[in-house]
């Protein structure tokens, strides 16, 4: 809740061009969670493989805890953060949600990058439109109310936008119109944050740039 805090920020390292540090980025501002952000120097980087012995990232510390993983951080921030989980508890809303993440993060990303293929991207775009207007639950977004499904397809479409490709998104009508309630929606948490605002802009991911999260400090 407002005027909540937790002891000290969180340490998040990424890379803004990855779609998976932005994911966790927005969760940690949808859920009110100060983050200081450390950018990873390629898998030679000797304070990333420290914390993340495997090679996986994102990666997150608090205090004396380290998780990486994307779905792990996720977690962890919608866990330890303010107002009510991304998480569905209907179980039916919840393997949906999984499910459209699964897409975002196993196809969708899997078709980004320098060798973009907008074919195959346009298949699974064009999935989402009709996912859209059939959520399992009356609503604007893709289980019908707000979650983390949301998140992962978000940021692929904020990287998206910056690589020239934002036509994926404004060509159908459904994902245009979530596309802007995903950018305009307010803080899970009540604080005074649009955690859409949290990914990295363009500027951001052409100058290799992570920028802090601070919003009880």
């Amino acid at each position: 809740m407002i005027g909540d805090q937790l002891r000290t920020k969180m340490i998040l390292s990424g890379h803004p061009s990855c779609p998976n540090t932005g994911k966790c980025l927005q969760t940690a501002g949808e859920k009110g969670v100060d983050v200081e952000t450390v950018l990873i120097n390629g898998m030679d980087d000797s304070d990333f493989i420290a914390k993340s012995p495997y090679g996986i990232a994102p990666v997150l510390q608090d205090i004396d805890f380290i998780v990486y993983g994307t779905a792990a951080v996720m977690s962890y921030l919608d866990d330890k953060g303010f107002g009510p989980s991304l998480v569905p508890r209907n179980g039916v809303h919840r393997a949906v949600m999984y499910q459209w993440a699964g897409v975002a993060t196993e196809k969708v990303q899997a078709m980004m990058g320098d060798n973009i293929d907008k074919a195959g991207l346009a298949t699974l775009f064009d999935g989402l439109e009709n996912q859209l207007k059939n959520p399992p639950k009356k609503g604007d977004f893709i289980c019908g109310d707000f979650s983390l499904a949301d998140i992962h397809w978000a940021a692929c479409c904020n990287l998206l936008e910056h690589s020239g490709a934002g036509d994926l998104i404004s060509s159908r009508p459904g994902v245009s119109a979530w596309f802007n309630k995903v950018k305009s929606h307010p803080s899970t948490s009540k604080e005074k944050l649009e955690p859409y605002t949290c990914l990295p802009t363009a500027s951001d991911v052409s100058s290799g740039t992570l920028r802090d999260i601070s919003i009880n400090v």
